[in-house]
């Protein structure tokens, strides 16, 4: 316990420090503090030793009772030589439990002579010397108690001794003095003691608070010097008059000095005199006022540097107590890169990167810009824009796409097709640059091999037109690249402003319009659009918005949409007129449009996505309705390339029949024989998993595709239906109608090699139809035996003629 508290831990504050290195540089400090103030009290125990010396030499003559006053003076000049070599030494060594043992023990010696001098000289002098004696130790008690009072434990110890000593020499006196002494001399103890614990606190406290005030300020400076070695941000420090106090050295640096000492003591004004805004920054270094952000611009001091330097500087004022300014505290920030990328930034927001043209959100915006001008200009004039032969037009958009660009890419690589994307960059902009103003004009990239063309200008329609064919002869020249010349071809789609135009995009969806028509026309050709094309545009659009609203309404109706249904082409043997079998064909009737064609609305459905949900709509309602048919007729029904190409479909087939309730070998599917021959591998993996399920396969208009007797003989199919094309010269007059038999003959003949039977497709007259059974063929279908009916129409024919229907010739 006593160990514990000479170290100072047990009643010492905690430390908000918890590392051993801050505890002893805390004992250190405390035991310094102490020495400091035991060199006072050694010197003036010397003086009180002689003191006491001088007054009782008189009285005691040389007496051995000498030896307190002289020993006082001794262990005091030995305290003083202690604690001054003590002092020498650093701060950890102070902290070592040897010091502050030493120190207690003078303490502890000296208040033992003080003791002896009470004990033995009181009762031995005259009153006088004895009242001297008692206020030299009235004053010395407390006095040396608050010197030892940092460490406690000293003053403690001093107090307890001298306090007893000069108990027991007191009690040695008789009368009033003794009586009115000892109670005197507890009080001040008690009180001494008390305050000793509240001064230990208090100077402990206070050096703790000073060691991290100092750890504070070392965090702090080595938090300023890494800030100013890594940071973005420079401090600067500056007296009233504006002279540099503190300069970082990457800020002298930028400045072309290389040592930032050699500028303390200059002005800030002096050294930034060449800079723009240096004005504002005296003006604002002559108020009392803080400010921030003021941006200055200086000329480069670096050979490597062109542009200019930007800074942004700040400051605050330090004022007096009357608002004076004693100092100026800033920070700089070094904004030229930061500048640079932002320019780089906006250009790159603005400018397609490959070829440096102006990109899609310029084209955009500077549409919308011109379009509303447009509007503003057609509203504020009686006069519609655009009106007679010879009015201008006062905007025209054109969409560029690049055709078969993708070859490009497959066969030379991505790096060349993006030199070609150069190189038709350059060829567009010379074309347009004698086309009037350049700033009028807007060439663009919109992405991959996509351009378009702003004429933001009153312009005739002959040179809108003169334009565009320049544009596109300027695309056709051959271009050479590895030895190659590489042929250049582009499809061009415009459309000018009209009043009806009241949004952009209403722009961009006509050009877009007039792009798709110039390639379905052939590509490497140009189209305007005009109302007729709008007119089947938003037919287009229409049909297809119809034909999801009818995929997704209960049995194929919907109130705006129309109806689908199923109609039944019927399917004769030639040989005994029999009715074997009957095809399934959709058919739209359309409230407001009427009767549709699968022609329009079935290649509408396979570039949006809906031909397979359409075809497996097809399937289940035809796989019902032939369920339900009195006779277990053969039902065909064709399959899109889409739906071949699928991973769904042999599961839709199987759903189809199991939910009807019809026998696979009454289905036959109809697959066109281009269909097979996009990718014959996957065909054949498709129609093989069919056939496994018992339905048939049919090859639909066979003999218009590609295929080779290799090809076919391959494939798993039932029956070969020769294409109406080749039907509809049987019976004609002269060559053609040998050339047509001749041709049925022998893709009869192939039918019967390969162990496939044969339909002939679109009969409509009795000379074919014999001819047909001249041939060999076995089946047919056509108007000759009548036209596709519904559903409940063949049900009802089925019925009269009981399962056979002989087939009539025409009235």
């Amino acid at each position: 316990m006593i160990r514990a508290a000479l170290d100072g831990r047990h009643d010492a504050a905690p430390s908000c420090w918890p590392d051993d290195g801050g505890r002893l540089l805390l004992q250190g400090r405390l035991v310094r503090t102490v020495l400091r103030l035991a060199r006072l009290g050694a010197l003036v125990d010397v003086g009180l030793g002689l003191l006491v010396l001088w007054l009782l030499l008189p009285v005691t003559g040389i007496d051995a009772r000498l030896l307190w006053p002289v020993g006082l003076s001794a262990g005091a000049l030995v305290q003083l030589v202690d604690a001054h070599l003590s002092l020498r030494g650093p701060t950890e060594r102070l902290a070592r439990p040897a010091v502050r043992w030493r120190f207690v023990v003078h303490s502890v010696l000296a208040g033992l002579m003080f003791a002896g001098i009470a004990v033995t000289l009181f009762p031995a002098v005259d009153s006088d010397r004895r009242h001297l004696l008692a206020v030299i130790a009235s004053g010395v008690v407390p006095v040396g108690a608050m010197l030892g009072a940092p460490l406690r434990w000293g003053g403690v110890a001093w107090t307890l001794i001298t306090s007893a000593g000069m108990l027991l020499g007191v009690l040695q006196l008789d009368g009033l003095v003794r009586d009115v002494t000892v109670p005197l001399i507890v009080v001040m103890d008690v009180l001494v003691l008390t305050t000793l614990g509240a001064i230990s606190r208090s100077v402990r406290q206070r050096l703790q608070a000073e060691l991290e005030a100092r750890r504070d300020r070392d965090a702090l400076d080595l938090l300023l010097r890494d800030f100013e070695r890594h940071a973005d941000d420079w401090l600067w420090e500056s007296d009233a008059q504006g002279r540099l106090r503190r300069l970082p050295a990457r800020m002298a640096q930028s400045l072309g000095v290389s040592d930032a000492g050699l500028l303390i003591g200059r002005r800030l004004t002096e050294l930034l005199r060449d800079a723009d805004g240096i004005d504002a920054l005296a003006r604002h270094l002559s108020e009392p006022l803080p400010f921030r952000a003021l941006e200055l611009h200086l000329p480069s001091r670096h050979l490597l540097q062109t542009a200019r330097q930007r800074w942004l500087l700040g400051g605050v004022p330090v004022l007096d107590a009357v608002g004076r300014i004693l100092s100026w505290r800033g920070v700089v920030r070094d904004v030229t890169l930061l500048h640079e990328q932002s320019r780089e930034l906006r250009r790159l927001a603005h400018t397609d990167v490959l070829t440096g043209l102006a990109n899609r959100h310029v084209l955009q915006r500077r549409c919308a810009e011109a379009v509303a001008r447009c509007r503003l200009a057609a509203t504020s004039t009686t006069a519609s824009p655009g009106a007679g032969p010879d009015a201008l037009l006062p905007l025209t958009l054109c969409l560029i796409d690049l055709d078969h660009f993708k070859e490009v890419n497959d066969t030379l690589g991505h790096a060349a097709g993006d030199r070609l994307l150069c190189e038709i960059a350059r060829r567009l902009s010379a074309c347009i640059a004698g086309f009037g103003d350049p700033r009028s004009l807007v060439l663009a990239r919109l992405g991959g091999d996509e351009f378009a063309l702003l004429i933001d200008r009153p312009h005739g329609v002959d040179e809108r037109d003169r334009l565009l064919a320049a544009m596109l002869e300027a695309l056709r020249a051959a271009w050479s690249q590895e030895g190659l010349a590489i042929e250049v071809r582009a499809s061009l789609g415009a459309a000018s402003w009209e009043p009806p135009h009241e949004e952009t995009d209403r722009l961009f969806q006509d050009a877009d319009l007039a792009l798709y028509e110039a390639k379905a026309a052939g590509r490497d050709t140009v189209r305007v659009s005009d109302a007729p094309m709008r007119a089947r545009l938003m037919r287009r659009h229409g049909l297809i918005r119809d034909l999801g609203q009818l995929l997704t309404a209960p049995d194929g109706e919907h109130l705006l949409a129309g109806r689908m249904t199923l109609h039944y082409q019927p399917q004769f043997a030639l040989g005994s007129g029999h009715l074997v079998g009957a095809e399934a064909l959709l058919r739209w009737q359309h409230p407001l449009r009427g009767w549709i064609s699968p022609a329009e609305f079935v290649p509408l459905a396979e570039e949006n996505g809906l031909i397979v949900r359409l075809g497996e709509w097809v399937l289940h309602r035809a796989c019902q309705e032939a369920a339900g048919w009195p006779t277990p007729l053969r039902l065909a029904v064709n399959l899109s390339a889409v739906q071949l190409r699928g991973d769904g479909l042999v599961d839709m087939v199987r759903s189809a029949l199991a939910g009807a309730g019809l026998p696979a070998d009454r289905l036959e599917l109809e697959i066109t024989e281009t269909a097979l021959m996009q990718d014959s591998r996957r065909a054949r993996e498709q129609l093989r998993a069919l056939r496994a399920l018992g339905v048939s396969i049919a090859l639909d208009d066979f003999g218009t595709g590609h295929s080779s007797l290799a090809q076919l003989a391959a494939l798993p199919v039932d029956l070969l239906k020769i294409d109406r094309s080749f039907v509809a010269g049987l019976g004609a007059a002269g060559e053609r109608s040998a050339q047509a038999e001749a041709i049925v003959g022998l893709i009869v003949q192939l039918g019967r090699t390969t162990g496939m039977g044969t339909l002939a497709e679109g009969v409509e007259t009795a000379a074919q139809r014999e001819a047909l059974r001249a041939c060999g063929c076995e089946l047919m279908q056509g108007h000759l035996s009548g036209r596709a009916v519904e559903s409940a129409e063949l049900v009802r024919r089925m019925g009269a003629h009981a399962g056979a229907a002989p087939l009539s010739l025409p009235a």
